[in-house]
């Protein structure tokens, strides 16, 4: 069946934003008094949902503070977008644009919920390229479970094994295949497992996708 629908995770896979939500989450935390973690230590986490975060580097105490601190970390990352420290990538647009000029529906699939994500979408010129956008407070079961993929689908009314996943991590992929969808996963120069343990396709950017899609 043919591919449709493509549908892109957004921190690390279109944008350059990893490093700022680590520090974001790290600053919060430590601002509370609740954990004195590394950003580089919140790295991986990036793209599961925010209180798995928390829960992971404050543990149940964290949670407990979760509405507090999840305030501070996005207020922190805001200041990162609008300060020029998050852009796209610089083949995000390139790519979006020969996908949209190929016919293809876009959909873009984020654990950020949507009071910050369409904000950022449009302060990074982003938003225009997507048919359809679900953030993380549309499912309720985020990365790794599927959901959040299976309602982009929804949304476009298409069947799953007419979408592409395309995303940076296993959080990405792995929810994407296990339901049928073609999962791609753009390693930007990182060593990754065997393709078939984590995803479908394995490519080094998003300029790949031309020879794919």
């Amino acid at each position: 069946m043919a591919i449709r629908l493509v549908v892109f995770d957004l921190d690390g896979t279109l944008i350059d934003s990893v490093r700022a939500h680590a520090e974001g989450w790290a600053f919060a935390v430590k601002s509370l008094g609740l954990a004195d973690v590394d950003a580089g230590e919140v790295a991986d986490l990036i793209g599961l949902p925010g209180d798995v975060i928390v829960g992971r580097i404050a543990g149940e105490e964290g949670l407990r503070y979760y509405a507090s601190i999840r305030r501070l970390k996005d207020k922190h990352f805001l200041s990162q977008v609008v300060n020029g420290g998050v852009r796209p990538f610089p083949d995000a647009i390139p790519c979006l644009s020969y996908l949209k000029g190929r016919g293809y529906l876009l959909g873009l699939a984020s654990s950020t919920p949507n009071y910050m994500l369409i904000p950022v979408l449009e302060r990074l010129g982003l938003l225009d390229f997507f048919d359809y956008t679900v953030g993380g407070d549309e499912v309720l079961r985020g990365k790794p479970d599927p959901d959040i993929f299976v309602r982009v689908a929804e949304k476009a009314r298409v069947g799953l094994r007419e979408v592409a996943v395309v995303g940076d991590t296993e959080y990405d992929t792995v929810p994407a295949r296990s339901v049928g969808m073609l999962s791609v996963l753009v390693a930007r120069g990182r060593r990754v497992r065997a393709r078939g343990l984590v995803a479908d396709v394995v490519v080094s950017s998003l300029a790949d996708l031309r020879f794919l899609l």
